[in-house]
């Protein structure tokens, strides 16, 4: 992406150090990118996806504007996903914080809450307290959320 798409500065240092990031000009479709194109159809720009570090699974997508905070929040949740599928809980905890600290009050958290609460249990040898904890605040701050749902069911585990 470049300082076109987004110009902040913030951004434009967290692409860089956060994802390789690729930008098609959908007026100037290059032949290159032929397959890539027939298979996304863009109702609206931008349209970010994040792809798995062996560029084999679609880990994140939509389709329009983020603030900058929400959308670096997203690329480290992307890698944390990358990470916690590739057997590393540990680090994708260390992601997720990150994500929460760029964007605390963004749409994500309970998401972000919960994906890290599941990370520190499998990372920490099945720590049941640190699977509580972030799952009860998901419960708590956030009960009208899919991941409220979600995580409910830590009320009847012991």
């Amino acid at each position: 992406m470049d300082a076109v798409t987004y110009p902040d500065p913030e951004f434009q240092n967290a692409a860089s150090s956060l994802v390789s990031a690729m930008r098609i000009n959908v007026t100037e479709r290059h032949p290159d990118f032929k397959a890539v194109a027939v298979m996304t159809k863009i109702p609206f720009s931008p349209r970010i996806r994040f792809f798995s570090s062996d560029a084999r699974r679609l880990l994140r997508e939509w389709t329009g504007w983020l603030p900058t905070n929400e959308l670096i929040a997203e690329m480290h949740v992307a890698r944390a996903i990358d990470l916690h599928e590739r057997k590393e809980p540990l680090a994708a905890v260390e992601e997720y914080n990150k994500a929460i600290s760029v964007a605390p009050e963004g749409p994500a958290v309970p998401e972000i809450l919960y994906r890290r609460g599941m990370a520190a249990y499998l990372g920490n040898k099945f720590e049941m307290e640190l699977l509580r904890k972030d799952w009860q605040e998901v419960v708590e701050k956030y009960p009208q959320t899919r991941w409220a749902r979600y995580s409910s069911v830590i009320a009847d585990i012991d």
